[in-house]
């Protein structure tokens, strides 16, 4: 392919992202009922979260844990894990594959992979716009915790890379549907398994360290933990720097994973009309 092509190319697929963008941010603003239960529901569940916590660290079950850092941890971590439904696109792939919709998609030219990534974008673009000022708010009033500049870019950073990380093994899981007919088995125990070890049900530092060093290899805590804990720890810009650097080797161990199983999967699909 000559630089010329390359250039159209570029062209095409920038106008492609620019419009699916669009047409999904028109979608999410349209589904008023999600973006409704979002607003409610993140500062329900947050509360539910801290009386929970409140019994627990009145009989001094975790001596190490201040209610500051709980209150404050759940805040961030409930506003990060609610930023997309997950599973519903995974589902939603598992569709476009047995349905044959991704023929569309091929018939058009168009990357599967970048029109759903921008459905992604502008979905977390709405979230962000109305959910954060909530989540400023709970977090500066009840967990009395206010950033400073550099640790507030070392969490945005984490955490956007670690949001996309999230939804890159979701995105897997649902191409897994090309040699599985059923993929509901597969993301129960994915759920499972991300869940704990997310940090999305406990903070990670209530497990014993032995576990913890385990989870530390794994890209699970990069997801949720690691951003959140960031803005609680004071981390170091070379800590920064080695989370940052983890997430972007598994960021890119996860979508070369996605490359090969999208270009199998259409062997398949091609072969025997999935």
């Amino acid at each position: 392919m000559n630089l010329q092509n390359i250039i159209k190319e570029t062209f095409r697929i920038t106008n492609i992202m620019k419009e699916s963008y669009i047409l999904n941010l028109k979608k999410a603003f349209s589904n008023r009922i999600e973006l409704f239960t979002k607003l409610f529901g993140y500062p329900a569940r947050l509360f539910m979260f801290y009386f929970l916590w409140l019994s627990v660290l009145e009989n001094r079950a975790f001596p190490n844990l201040e209610k500051s850092y709980i209150i404050g941890y759940y805040t961030i971590s409930l506003f990060l894990s609610q930023i997309f439904p997950f599973i519903r696109k995974s589902r939603e792939i598992r569709q476009n594959i047995f349905s044959g919709e991704i023929a569309n998609y091929l018939a058009r030219n168009l990357p599967f992979g970048i029109v759903n990534l921008m459905e992604y974008v502008a979905t977390i673009s709405i979230y962000l716009l109305f959910v954060t000022p909530i989540a400023y708010v709970l977090l500066g009033i009840f967990a009395n915790v206010l950033p400073n500049a550099p640790t507030l870019i070392m969490f945005l950073i984490l955490g956007f890379l670690g949001s996309i990380l999230r939804y890159s093994i979701w995105y897997v899981i649902g191409l897994v549907s090309f040699y599985t007919h059923e993929n509901i088995g597969i993301i129960t125990f994915y759920l499972t398994i991300e869940n704990l070890f997310s940090g999305s049900l406990l903070p990670l530092k209530v497990f014993p360290e032995t576990f913890q060093k385990i989870l530390n290899i794994l890209p699970f805590r990069l997801m949720l933990y690691t951003p959140v804990d960031t803005l609680f720890n004071n981390t170091s810009f070379s800590d920064f720097f080695i989370n940052f650097s983890l997430q972007i080797l598994w960021l890119a161990f996860v979508l070369i994973l996605a490359a090969i199983i999208w270009k199998e999967g259409l062997k398949k699909f091609s072969a025997y009309g999935i």
